[in-house]
C-alpha cells in the first residue's frame, strides 16, 4: 500500500512511457523508468495543532539541502508540507490532502505542482499541472542551502519559497497559485506531514555517470498561531539509524499506528539512507538517493 500522496506526482514529471533514449540501458543493467525517493514525518498531537486542525491557517516547512560535485542536472530534489484533514470531521471532505511541495534542480530552476478547480469539490487531480520559475541563481556543490515553503491552508494556495546560502537570500511569491488535492488519503484522523524527497525520470537522464544523491538536514515544519509562527515539528536526524516502512496494512489509516518525530519511507522503493560523513550539524543528515538501478 501507498498512501501518501506525494508518490503520485511522479507520474506526470516522469512519464513511464516507452522512451528511445538508450542512455542507461547499456549492458545488463536493469534501470526503474522513474524514481522518488521521499521521507515522511507525522505532526498531529502537539496541543497547538487542535485548533489548527479545526480552523487551518499559515504554514511552513524549512531545511537544509547538499549535493556534491557531480550531482546530475536532471534530478528535482526539495521539501513538501501536506495538510490530511482525516475522515473524522473534516474541513471540507473525507480524505482532503492539500499538498504544498516545491523543488529545486541544481540550475537553480523551481518546480511546484498546482491545484486545479475542481479540487475543491474532492475530485482529484489525474495528473499534476506544474509550474517553473528560474530562481536565476546556479546552485553551487559542497554547500548547505535552506530552503522554505510557506502556504495557507485557510485559502489553499502557496504563498512563497525561499532560498538561502552561499550569499543568498532570496524570496519569491508564489501567491495565488492554488495548492494540489493529488489523492484521497484515508487517515482516521487529520494530520501535518512533512517531506523531503529526490526524484528522477529515466527519459531526462543525460549522463548516467553523474551523481544522484541530496542530503537534507535539520528540517522544521511550523504553523501560525494568530500572532507568530510556531514550530511543531524539528528533526534532524538524530533519533534514527534507517528508515522504517509505513505500518499501514488497511484502510482506514490508523495514526495512531505511526510514530511521531519518526521518519518513514513514502513509498517502498524510496532509497533513503542515514549517514554520517555528510552532515550540517549533529552526528547526521539524510541521504535520498535517485537511482534509477534496479
Amino acid at each position: 500500500m501507498r498512501p501518501i500522496c506525494l508518490l503520485l506526482f511522479i507520474v506526470l514529471v516522469f512519464s513511464c512511457g516507452d522512451t528511445n533514449d538508450d542512455t542507461m540501458t547499456e549492458n545488463t543493467t536493469e534501470f526503474n523508468e522513474s524514481i522518488l525517493s521521499a521521507s515522511v514525518a507525522f505532526s498531529f498531537s502537539d496541543a497547538s495543532l487542535a485548533d489548527f486542525f479545526k480552523n487551518p491557517s499559515l504554514a511552513y516547512v524549512s531545511g537544509y539541502f547538499y549535493f556534491e560535485e557531480d550531482l546530475a542536472e536532471d534530478i528535482i530534489f526539495g521539501l513538501d508540507v501536506e495538510h490530511l484533514e482525516g475522515l473524522e470531521n473534516p474541513i471540507r471532505f473525507e480524505g482532503a490532502d492539500w499538498m504544498a511541495l516545491a523543488g529545486f534542480n541544481r540550475n537553480g530552476v523551481l518546480w511546484f505542482p498546482v491545484g486545479r478547480p475542481e479540487n475543491r469539490d474532492g475530485v482529484a487531480s489525474s495528473t499534476q499541472k506544474w509550474e517553473i520559475r528560474d530562481f536565476e541563481t546556479k546552485l553551487l556543490p559542497n554547500i548547505w542551502y535552506k530552503m522554505t515553503i510557506v502556504c495557507n491552508y485557510e485559502t489553499l494556495e502557496f504563498l512563497s519559497v525561499t532560498l538561502e546560502g552561499n550569499e543568498t537570500q532570496k524570496t519569491v511569491s508564489l501567491a495565488g497559485f492554488p495548492l494540489d488535492y493529488p489523492n484521497y488519503a484515508p487517515f482516521d484522523g487529520p494530520s501535518l506531514t512533512s517531506y523531503t524527497f529526490a526524484l528522477r525520470g529515466l527519459e531526462f537522464v543525460e549522463d548516467k555517470e553523474a551523481g544522484v544523491d541530496v542530503y537534507f538536514d535539520d528540517i522544521q515544519t511550523g504553523i501560525w498561531d494568530g500572532a507568530q509562527f510556531i514550530s511543531v515539528f524539528t528533526d534532524g536526524f538524530e533519533n534514527q539509524t534507517s528508515v522504517a516502512q509505513l505500518p499501514f496494512t488497511s484502510t482506514p489509516l490508523l495514526l495512531n499506528s505511526v510514530m511521531e518525530e519518526q521518519w518513514y519511507l513514502e513509498n517502498e522503493e524510496a532509497k533513503l539512507t542515514i549517514v554520517s560523513n555528510i552532515k550540517r550539524t549533529g552526528q547526521h543528515a539524510l541521504k535520498c538517493s535517485a537511482d534509477l538501478r534496479k
